[in-house]
């Protein structure tokens, strides 16, 4: 009886982790996109998803 109201609050618990995780990767996808929208709309010059990603990559590898 024990193990399962311990499983029951872990799964809980886990749930309750996911869920947020998710809540954050919505909300920082939505973010981004209404930033880049209104930059471009300013007229900024806004990099390619590629440059973008290259330049996560190479302080990804300055950080390891």
């Amino acid at each position: 009886m024990r193990m399962r109201k311990v499983a029951r609050s872990v799964s809980t618990f886990m749930n309750q982790v996911l869920v947020a995780f998710l809540k954050a990767v919505v909300t920082s996808l939505v973010l981004g996109f209404v930033t880049v929208s209104v930059m471009h709309y300013m007229g900024v010059p806004v990099p390619s998803a590629n440059d973008l990603l290259r330049g996560v990559e190479r302080l990804a590898h300055v950080l390891s």
